[in-house]
């Protein structure tokens, strides 16, 4: 028995963080489709209750009750290969997922990528995509570090993705995953962040941190998801499903 497996198992919501999904390439961000679909299908078999984000707000608004086995799937960074990969998944599992987008390639301010890999999608691909299917979430307008910036630098570039949402016509929640899991380290700094957040009507935000949510969520604005990686094996995937994290001490 591998000693992860000791790491005591937490009753909760799963929140997957998924980034890149490319044929025949595994690597810290990116997860071949073949490895995609073992792993939901084995969601399936056992059980596992997808959540929409709409769903998750509820959950954790305490306005409605959360299954067990509840896992929220999420994508960063708005990549191409989602919807080439990840969208028609979706489809024919009957499930739904959140993309969380970097906001500057709505307006035409990202720097293109030469690498197809690497290629973000256009508005007008996020467009087409059914929301009922995918919701939208904030991911930073550059993909900032948050961990670096001032306060009020903070709060202008929340703003601005919002307003790059709304200017586009595009659906989304109000819903925020940090870049790179960073955070202010000033957790006065961090306070304020927050306060204001909740007072611009956010509803959740994302770190990393590697661990199942209890529930209550103590905290809607520190939600914890747990890092797929494209080189994680199926038993790296259950152990990481149950207890959050592979390192056992």
């Amino acid at each position: 028995m591998r000693l992860h497996w000791l790491l005591p198992t937490r009753k909760g919501i799963s929140v997957l963080m998924y980034h890149r999904v490319w044929p025949g390439m595994g690597d810290g961000l990116t997860i071949t489709p073949e490895k995609l679909k073992e792993q939901w299908t084995f969601l399936r078999n056992e059980g596992y209750h997808i959540l929409s984000l709409n769903d998750f707000i509820q959950i954790i608004q305490g306005t409605e009750m959360a299954l067990p086995k509840s896992v929220l799937l999420t994508f960063d960074d708005g990549y191409r290969n989602n919807l080439t990969y990840v969208y028609p998944l979706l489809k024919e599992f009957n499930w739904t997922a959140t993309f969380l987008i970097v906001a500057n390639t709505l307006n035409g301010e990202a720097t293109e990528e030469v690498d197809s890999v690497k290629q973000q999608m256009t508005p007008e691909e996020l467009l087409s995509i059914d929301t009922s299917v995918v919701q939208f979430g904030l991911h930073g307008y550059h993909h900032e570090d948050f961990g670096k910036l001032q306060l009020a630098e903070m709060k202008r570039v929340t703003e601005q993705s919002i307003q790059a949402f709304q200017n586009r016509g595009l659906s989304f929640y109000k819903v925020f995953a940090y870049p790179y899991g960073a955070r202010p380290k000033n957790k006065a700094v961090f306070g304020e962040f927050k306060n204001w957040m909740k007072s611009i009507g956010m509803e959740a935000a994302f770190r990393i941190g590697n661990k199942v949510n209890e529930l209550p969520i103590k905290d809607v604005f520190e939600v914890e998801r747990i890092d797929i990686k494209g080189t994680d094996n199926m038993e790296d995937f259950k152990i990481k499903l149950k207890k959050g994290k592979l390192k056992p001490f």
